[in-house]
């Protein structure tokens, strides 16, 4: 796992990296089924908790032909279902969300007060 923090003035904003090794596993990325090998969950830690931003998948594109791996590749960013942006996108496999959930990180960031008033709009104002 990697964690980064970006932050500004009063504005942070905790994200963490989570990488899964996936066998076996196939899904439809636009016209192209793929067996994706890696999926990278981008967490966000807001409001208390750890949530998926969104799910980087990357594996070959199987032949229609023959059904084999090809030498082509999916790289693809995407969205859980029901969270913004998932209906401009690829969503993100049910299986892949339920085993990151299963796996959130387990640390928790300690942010320090600040005598800067918050920006409620901002997610990441705290």
């Amino acid at each position: 796992m990697r964690i980064t923090v970006d932050e500004t003035t009063t504005q942070v904003l905790v994200k963490a990296y989570t990488t899964l090794l996936l066998e076996d596993f196939t899904m439809q990325v636009g016209r192209r089924t793929a067996r994706i090998k890696k999926a990278t969950v981008h967490w966000m830690y807001l409001n208390g908790g750890w949530q998926i931003d969104f799910v980087h998948v990357w594996g070959p594109v199987i032949r229609k032909s023959d059904g084999a791996e090809s030498s082509q590749h999916v790289s693809e960013g995407t969205r859980p279902a029901g969270a913004d942006g998932s209906a401009y996108g690829v969503v993100t496999p049910q299986e892949i969300v339920d085993v990151a959930l299963a796996n959130t990180p387990d640390w928790i960031p300690e942010i320090n007060g600040t005598t800067y008033p918050r920006t409620a709009k901002l997610k990441s104002s705290l």
